[in-house]
């Protein structure tokens, strides 16, 4: 490999509507030759295999097929199996522009001691309809400030998608993604990586397209459907997530607290707009309250989140089933 060597690696698992638009976007990548793709089809039950099998031939793929253990075991697989300089990660239901790599690839050409390269995203339902373009602007950022800025809402966040990665950063520091949570668990894995930057290229050109599917994931846990418990996990993500900014970075810690909080609020909104409300336990309602209260002050001082969210959480507070049926109602989606 040449020392200009990028992997991609999209973890696919039921992709069959998508994954074609995927790969294609991928293919026609232009000014950047020396990349290759790692599919790893993660126990799909479509037929996500047989789209996949159509590319076997193309030189720039590798398909890896195995049992359905989940995204991040997946990416892990692959990511054992990446012999080039820089990794990046695309999801299956997403797609990117003909210059997505070129414009990753081009931050660590401006700036020779880049420890990580960002670029900007726009989000879009199936149709095409942008729901929103990630703000920022252009800039190369210390480790401090690049702590500070993943935590902004709206801003490059904790995507594993947006970024180029140095695989020696990985492979020198043991890096994977954490098999054991379910949300969140790309930001983990950023966090860690951050603990080894210096230097951090951001251009918010927003050349990759995250598309919001109605039977998505993401979807299932909106406010309005049945509580899953399992949602709560978010939580212990997150002080995973605590312990990886360094304890100098009082602001940032105080960040994290912040977003704990709001996360506290917001499970707090979609219990109380479940259908199943009444089965929760009052046990875990208490405990949500009560981390709710503990960071309140991270909360309301905090700069990361949006300002509509201090009201959001007052309203909350005193009157949770009342906004969330106004949520559930006005079909609101929740930027956590």
């Amino acid at each position: 490999m040449t020392n200009d060597s990028i992997s991609v690696i999209i973890a696919a698992y039921n992709a069959e509507d998508t994954i074609d638009k995927c790969l294609v976007s991928i293919l026609k990548q232009k000014n950047v030759d020396h990349y290759q793709i790692i599919i790893v089809n993660d126990g799909s039950t479509d037929n996500t295999l047989e789209r996949l099998s159509k590319y076997r031939s193309n030189t720039k793929v590798s398909i890896i097929n195995k049992k359905n253990t989940g995204a991040s075991d997946s990416r892990n697989v692959a990511l054992k199996q990446v012999n080039t300089d820089f990794v990046t990660f695309v999801d299956a239901d997403d797609y990117v522009t003909d210059d997505y790599l070129d414009t990753l690839l081009n931050q660590y050409f401006q700036l020779p001691d880049c420890d990580l390269a960002i670029c900007g995203y726009q989000k879009e339902l199936a149709d095409g309809q942008i729901t929103m373009i990630g703000n920022g602007e252009k800039a190369i950022l210390n480790q401090e400030e690049a702590f500070h800025n993943i935590f902004i809402s709206y801003n490059f966040e904790g995507y594993l998608v947006n970024k180029l990665f140095k695989v020696s950063i990985i492979k020198a520091n043991n890096l994977w993604l954490d098999k054991e949570a379910k949300f969140s668990e790309d930001l983990l894995f950023c966090c860690n990586y951050l603990n080894y930057c210096q230097k951090i290229s951001f251009n918010p050109k927003p050349v990759y397209h995250y598309v919001y599917y109605a039977n998505s994931q993401l979807h299932s846990h909106r406010i309005g459907s049945p509580f899953d418990n399992n949602a709560i996990s978010i939580l212990d993500t997150f002080s995973k997530i605590r312990r990886t900014v360094p304890l100098k970075y009082t602001k940032e810690i105080s960040d994290v607290n912040a977003r704990v909080c709001w996360f506290a609020v917001t499970l707090l909104r979609s219990i109380a707009a479940a259908p199943n409300r009444n089965e929760i336990d009052k046990k875990t309602i208490d405990s949500l309250r009560k981390i709710a209260k503990k960071y309140r002050k991270d909360f309301m001082r905090n700069d990361v989140l949006p300002p509509r969210d201090k009201i959001i959480y007052w309203v909350n507070w005193f009157f949770p089933r009342m906004l969330g049926r106004i949520w559930n109602l006005l079909d609101l989606r929740d930027h956590s």
